[in-house]
């Protein structure tokens, strides 16, 4: 009987397992990000207060099963994205629930709507040809952990270079360009300097003003650029800084090399407003310090803070307040005696910007801004006596008109005042005698207006874009109007033809007319006049599948200088003549896929000739001639091959890992009649990101191996000249193989 019994409730037990089973329920859906609305594999998927969880598929899909009734918390993670939590409420019995989820990567802004770009490598805001964009998810993998900075992930792009191959400065080289012939924009308000550094002293670190928890994307045009982004005659970059979310998100970040906190959330209850703040400390300099006990300075770091305010005044007007500063402190342990050396300084940066932005129509959007940039140093003897003071404020203001009348069509239109305001001050010392004091002040103003269109035609297989631009320093006779034409053939359906040409003028730091110099007896004094440059675009790219291309491209800058000189009586023009003349040309092969599944990133060559020269000036009698004709000769940014490789690959939802690896065959560091190149440059870099959830939270650990094959990048220190005339470089050791590593705080 006792059998019988156990046998007939093992029977009832069972039924009642098959029972709960069939009337178990489902839920299944897709995961998607953000970030164009690709659809993302290995995010993980669980119920929280239970065991089930599972793992998305390679076209985003999940499955639970053998769910009992009843509301649960569904949680979403993966490397790289905010963990997501999503109520589900009332689930019945035999129910199967359908669900559209969608996951938003780190430093993103996001909003209640998925933005999905027709073309992965297309701005939105306006089409131009050869430009570059990284995304949030590309910065934060391309930044070096050591130094969390968004001009490190441009070094690795395609063409770009560190300046001089120098692994601790942040300024770089485009496909020929140097880094003083790049202009700037942050949110549309061009700033002459972002860096952090130590004046006067080449060989100390720098690092931009950003980071990459403030900066929504960044825009690189190489080359032909729009006139709206041509302040300058190397290249244009433009970088957007992103909003808060209303929904609350603190993220703290510890490194070797820095600290990090970055907070966001709304603020008051109707939704309309957001804040996100931001707090930098970076300790590189005492890194620096460490490596190279030699080095002369002994920096404290650099501290920087930033804010962005955004508020909703109606249903199409935005107003937006961002502002960012930072200082650095600088210090020689051992300074000589000499009164006319550094002992200590400091040198500090801000930017403000307000803005306002209307969407008219749907077809019309207006944006407003009035923006300052400040920046200045200070530099004391070893008496604490100044040697040097600058102070530099430049407040602006500017306008754009978007008008797209029909799908695809965008007319622009756009005006700019800036007013730069110049202090130097500085004291030389000699003997007993009381300080020679040299103090300045300048000030001018500066107007832009452009306008350029971008049409469609033949069903868009065909796109043609152009525009010009006026130019006026109010110090400087003239005024320089300059244009730009591009267009884009669709040759097949994943075959594009893009050619362009622009013609470009970077007004002078300073107008008017300079002190002079003697020449046969006479004083000649000059004025700088704008330079010019004319560039040449000419690309193919080949689509493959959806998310990758592959890109040729053959480029040419042709740049010229000229000045005005003036006779004694700086009431007469002696002459307006052209002194130097320099080019860069050459091609570029790019191999990309960008998505956020599988393999990422980019493998990139560029062959660049970069050349320079300069003309002897004959003056009017009794005048004799100055300067000298000589032949083309390198410039300081003709390194011949760059190689620049970035990959990454999200192994599981919890791990990513990501390789980048940049070589140069050397930049030249002195001129004519002598060329000396510094040795290759090689560098390879090893990064992996492994997070776990607790609860809402995520703990992010990233580790970092710098220089993994322990390359010697010597960087450039000076020269020495033998008594024979040879030129001898004096060069000094960069970072070696480093480890690194942080902890990151996201709740």
């Amino acid at each position: 009987m006792a059998g019988i019994r156990d046998c007939r409730h093992i029977l009832v037990v069972a039924l009642s397992l098959i029972s709960t089973i069939v009337s178990a329920a489902e839920l299944t859906g897709k995961v998607t990000s953000a970030q164009g609305g690709e659809l993302l594999s290995e995010v993980r998927v669980s119920i929280v207060g239970t065991k089930l969880s599972t793992t998305s598929g390679l076209e985003g899909t999940f499955h639970l099963a053998n769910i009992p009734a009843g509301s649960y918390t569904l949680q979403l993670s993966a490397v790289g994205y905010r963990t997501a939590t999503v109520p589900i409420a009332s689930l019945a019995e035999t129910e199967s629930r359908e669900l559209l989820l969608t996951l938003v990567p780190d430093n993103f802004h996001h909003t209640e709507t998925v933005e999905v770009q027709a073309d992965l490598y297309q701005a939105p805001d306006w089409p131009a040809i050869g430009d570059v964009t990284l995304t949030t998810s590309e910065l934060q993998q391309t930044s070096t952990v050591l130094a969390n900075d968004p001009f490190r992930s441009l070094q690795a792009l395609p063409g770009v270079s560190a300046s001089g191959n120098d692994d601790l400065l942040a300024q770089f080289s485009v496909m020929g360009a140097p880094y003083e012939q790049v202009g700037i924009y942050v949110d549309d308000v061009l700033v002459p300097n972002l860096l952090h550094n130590v004046p006067n002293a080449p060989d100390a670190p720098t690092l931009s003003l950003l980071t990459g928890s403030e900066v929504e994307d960044m825009r690189l045009m190489p080359v032909a650029y729009p006139v709206r982004y041509a302040d300058a005659i190397g290249a244009a970059l433009s970088i957007r800084t992103r909003e808060g979310d209303a929904s609350p998100h603190f993220h703290v970040s510890l490194g070797l090399a820095d600290s990090e906190l970055a907070t966001q959330g709304r603020l008051g209850g109707a939704h309309k407003s957001t804040w996100l703040l931001g707090a930098r400390k970076s300790y590189i300099g005492y890194l620096i310090r460490h490596f190279f006990p030699e080095t002369r300075f002994s920096e404290d770091g650099f501290y920087d803070l930033n804010l962005k305010l955004t508020h909703e005044l109606t249903q199409n007007q935005t107003i937006s307040l961002y502002a960012a500063g930072g200082e650095t402190h600088s210090n020689d342990p051992h300074p000589p005696t000499d009164p006319n050396t550094l002992k200590r300084g400091t040198n500090n940066l801000a930017i403000a910007r307000l803005g306002w932005r209307w969407s008219a129509r749907p077809t019309v959007l207006v944006d407003a801004r009035v923006g300052f940039v400040r920046s200045g140093y200070e530099e004391d003897n070893p008496s604490d006596l100044l040697l040097q003071r600058t102070l530099d404020r430049e407040p602006s203001f500017g306008a754009n008109l978007s008008w797209s009348e029909q799908p695809g069509s965008i007319l622009q239109a756009g005006y700019s005042l800036r007013r730069p305001h110049q202090d130097f001050a500085s004291q030389t010392f000699v003997g007993t005698q009381p300080p020679t004091l040299d103090v300045f002040h300048l000030s001018d103003l500066r107007q832009n207006f452009y306008v350029q269109q971008s049409l469609p035609i033949w069903k868009d297989r065909v796109r043609v874009q152009g525009g010009l631009r006026w130019d006026r320093l109010d110090s400087e006779r003239v005024q320089p109007v300059t244009g730009q034409v591009s267009f884009s053939l669709r040759a097949a359906r994943d075959t594009m033809i893009e050619a362009g040409w622009g013609r470009y003028a970077q007004l002078p730091a300073r107008g008017g007319i300079r002190s002079g110099f003697s020449v046969g007896g006479s004083l000649v004094y000059f004025s700088d006049l704008p330079q010019t440059s004319s560039q040449y675009l000419l690309a193919v790219e080949q689509r493959i599948g959806e998310r990758s291309r592959l890109r040729a491209e053959a480029f040419a800058r042709d740049n010229e200088t000229r000045f005005d000189f003036y006779n004694s009586a700086l009431a007469v023009l002696a002459r307006s003549a052209l002194t130097h003349r320099d080019y860069s040309r050459g091609v570029q092969l790019v191999l990309q896929r960008r998505s956020e599944n599988r393999l990422f990133g980019w493998v990139g060559y560029t062959l660049t000739y970069a050349r320079f020269r300069s003309y002897q000036v004959a003056l009017p009698p009794p005048l004799p001639a100055i300067g000298g004709d000589t032949p083309y000769f390198p410039t300081e940014q003709d390194q011949r091959h760059t190689v620049n490789v970035f990959g990454g690959y999200r192994i599981t939802s919890s791990l990513r890992c990501s390789l980048k690896a940049l070589y140069g065959s050397g930049f030249p560091v002195s001129g004519f009649p002598t060329v000396i190149r510094m040795d290759p440059y090689a560098r390879v870099e090893l990064r992996a990101d492994k997070s776990w959830t607790v609860n809402k939270a995520k703990v992010t650990l990233y580790g970092e191996l710098l220089n993994a094959t322990n390359h010697d990048n010597r960087r450039f220190e000076g020269y020495t000249q033998l008594p024979s005339g040879q030129l001898v470089l004096q060069t000094v050791g960069s970072i070696p193989i480093t480890p690194t590593a942080g902890l990151a705080f996201d709740f």
